[in-house]
């Protein structure tokens, strides 16, 4: 049986390792039955470098044979509503059986990407990918849903739904089903992230790059502008060095400086601040690190669907916004409000990294050797064994000490790896 430790190897670059990933939670978002869940942590042996869960579907990045290679698993509601977010071309005629080799209504386990639309409009070989970001549905078993890749080399590529232009495409394009390459933006893209209808992009500059739906201002553009369909700089950002989306807003932060900013919905007090529910539609600092009760950095901001999370150097963390699930893991199911903005996880051990995703309403507090979960839980999406949410972290079931630094989950399942080294 594979090692109670992930195998860490080298690959694409000096940051980067692949390592044996995990699954639990709802089956269908690895392309099983609907029925069934995985109750605890699944050590899977093949190598990965990277995983993201979205609703009812996941991606993963090869690390072994073929390393950067995307490959994409999941469930489809049906033809009609499907609107290519898993990037591998029109849903194929399959029979009354399925076929296991090509894209069908219902379930799909893995099938990889390989091609990719580049530049020019051409279908072209897809490039080696280095991070991948899965979709948000709403509702879970909507077809309704993007995906964003960045490339080794910092390109970024997009598939799925465009009805706000959050394919960065700059056409009002309906959707896409291949990935295809996203042009106007300067720099590499290291990092990105999705929501519901928005896109975001981090370069090696610091700066961010938005596009889909600002309404509510999600890609903090002000008021004035509902939609963006090419990549816009969010001129109050700089320096960024880590971003996260909820389900209709933005988390940024500048670790230099220990300032966080936040841009679009705060109904529930996730932006850490209160407004009286209302969005913030340019971004606004909400947090700084002097204003905190911890003489430590700030080295990484987290978001679910309608919380968000910040993690200090000394193991630390904080957390805002909705908690009816307990998944801000502070001991009660209270939203924060304006007489308390922030709280404190109640978690003795150390935390090195947290991780959740935009359609979840679970969250995940990494140690050196053991992972602790809370909030939402009715399909064994915390990995405990048993369903019913939890407001107080509890220890995950990982078949002994594990060394993870890299969990997404959706709004029914989870998946994990050793993470990249940045």
């Amino acid at each position: 049986s594979p090692s109670l430790s992930p195998t860490l190897s080298p690959t694409l670059s000096p940051t980067l390792f692949a390592c044996f990933w995990y699954y639990w939670g709802a089956e269908e978002g690895r392309g099983n039955s609907l029925a069934e869940n995985q109750e605890v942590p699944q050590e899977i042996d093949n190598l990965v470098i990277d995983v993201s869960a979205g609703s009812r579907h996941t991606f993963l990045i090869e690390g072994a044979e073929n390393v950067g290679r995307v490959q994409a698993a999941g469930f489809i509601e049906s033809d009609f509503s499907y609107r290519g977010h898993l990037g591998l071309g029109p849903v194929d005629d399959c029979g009354p059986k399925g076929d296991p080799d090509k894209l069908c209504e219902g379930t799909n386990d893995p099938l990889p990407v390989t091609k990719v639309v580049d530049l020019d409009g051409e279908l072209v070989d897809a490039p080696q990918f280095a991070r991948v970001y899965a979709g948000a549905g709403v509702p879970s078993e909507s077809g309704e849903m993007h995906a964003l890749l960045i490339s080794k080399d910092g390109r970024a590529y997009v598939s799925g739904n465009n009805n706000k232009g959050q394919l960065c495409l700059g056409t009002d394009t309906e959707y896409v089903d291949y990935f295809h390459e996203v042009k106007g933006f300067e720099g590499k893209a290291v990092r990105g992230a999705v929501g519901n209808e928005f896109t975001l992009i981090l370069t090696s500059d610091g700066d961010v790059y938005g596009c889909g739906s600002n309404e509510i201002g999600q890609i903090g553009q002000g008021p004035n502008e509902n939609i963006s369909v090419e990549p816009v700089k969010i001129k109050e950002l700089e320096g960024i060095t880590d971003l996260a989306t909820g389900l209709t807003f933005a988390l940024f932060l500048n670790q230099d400086t220990g300032n966080i900013w936040g841009t679009g919905s705060n109904i529930h007090g996730q932006l850490c601040g209160f407004t009286n529910g209302n969005p913030t539609t340019v971004p606004k600092i909400f947090f700084k690190k002097q204003d905190a009760d911890v003489n430590a950095d700030i080295v990484q901001v987290n978001a679910n669907k309608e919380s968000s999370y910040f993690l200090f150097a000394n193991g630390e963390a904080r957390a805002c916004g909705r908690n009816d699930e307990g998944q801000l893991g502070n001991g009660n199911r209270i939203d924060t409000d304006e007489d308390t903005p922030i709280v404190k996880v109640k978690l003795k051990e150390d935390i090195v990294r947290i991780g959740s995703g935009p359609s979840s309403e679970s969250v995940f507090f990494m140690g050196e050797r053991d992972v602790w979960a809370a909030g939402q839980n009715y399909r064994y999406q915390l990995g405990i064994g048993e369903i019913g949410s939890r407001d107080i972290p509890v220890k995950v079931e990982f078949d002994g000490p594990v060394d993870i630094r890299h969990i997404s989950s959706s709004g029914t399942h989870t998946v994990a790896n050793c993470g990249q080294f940045l």
